[in-house]
């Protein structure tokens, strides 16, 4: 479920922190390295259950209305369509994802918890889609299940006061949310009306028949053998920082240009071209300005290095590009 780029990004992020740290042992911040990944699925799972809260709260939103001293026809009258959305009621209806709750002690009840989701539904209820949908007569499963994606689409992914709110739960999850949001969206995109109560949700790394996840042992691979090889991976680099000024090589532009030497010596499925054009894609938004060519620059000579010295051995699919 979640992606190779992700995963990269996550690694050079434990990795940055390793070396910034000088003390702490390497066994020591490959769990904490998991840890983070552990936590991102909580955040997956804390998300999914976002949607129930918010009907609660449009519940109790309804009830307070009605107690008004004068409360007026639509207070009295309310429209529930909201509160009884079939599709909430599908994903809340989830057994995995109840029991996946209370194993991890997730949930909205706390006063805190409370008093945002009672702020974000004062935003939810103003925003034009969510007008639009109480407004019309229709009531399906599939018509609430496209308020909910639309929902996803247009108010809760990339929101600022979300993204920073469960930031402050955990630090990370500032960075993790939109990606969390991407998977939270995927898994809904697939639940259907027949759906049975008891479907597992997605792992958040990819298994194999087996229960296998190539993508968790490619996370912990790739941290570890880019931090065992630092010295030899950072001989690669310096031989050919001739042609560049020292001070451009950055802290994030070393790791990256690391993690890429890894990939090309250490990964043999792995395609040179998509190593290459992974690293330099994250170097757009994790570095400097001119970082992107700068990466772009050193790893085509590196590459060759590598190759005249017998690093390289790609099988399968990475003997593609």
């Amino acid at each position: 479920m979640i992606s190779r780029n992700t995963i990269r990004i996550k690694v050079m992020q434990a990795i940055y922190e390793y070396h910034l740290s000088k003390s702490i042992h390497i066994d020591r911040a490959k769990r904490h390295l998991e840890r983070t990944f552990d936590d991102m699925y909580k955040l997956y799972l804390q998300m999914l259950s976002f949607f129930g809260a918010l009907t609660c709260t449009a519940d109790q939103v309804i009830d307070l209305k009605k107690q008004k001293l004068l409360p007026t026809e639509t207070d009295l009258h309310p429209n529930y369509k909201f509160v009884n959305n079939l599709f909430i009621k599908k994903i809340d209806e989830n057994v995995f994802l109840q029991k996946a709750l209370e194993r991890h002690n997730i949930s909205w009840y706390s006063d805190e918890d409370k008093f945002f989701t009672r702020t974000i539904y004062d935003h939810l209820s103003l925003m034009p889609f969510f007008v639009e949908y109480m407004q019309n007569q229709e009531n399906s499963f599939e018509a609430d299940k496209i308020f909910v994606l639309t929902m996803i689409e247009e108010f809760l992914l990339e929101n600022e006061e979300v993204c920073c709110y469960m930031g402050e739960k955990k630090l990370h999850w500032l960075h993790d949310y939109n990606d969390v949001m991407i998977m939270v969206y995927n898994t809904l995109r697939t639940f259907s009306k027949q759906q049975r109560a008891d479907m597992p949700l997605p792992p958040l790394f990819k298994t194999n028949e087996e229960g296998i996840s190539e993508d968790r042992q490619f996370m912990l691979d790739l941290f570890m053998k880019t931090v065992e090889h630092n010295e030899e991976y950072m001989h690669f680099i310096s031989q050919r920082l001739i042609n560049w000024e020292r001070d451009r090589l950055t802290n994030i532009d070393a790791i990256l240009l690391k993690m890429a030497i890894c990939e090309f010596c250490e990964f043999p499925s792995i395609p040179l071209r998509v190593t290459m054009n992974e690293y330099i894609e994250i170097s757009k938004y994790y570095s400097g300005n001119k970082s992107k060519n700068f990466i772009n620059g050193m790893l085509d000579p590196i590459l060759l290095d590598l190759k005249q010295e017998n690093k390289i051995n790609k099988q399968g699919r990475g003997l593609k590009g």
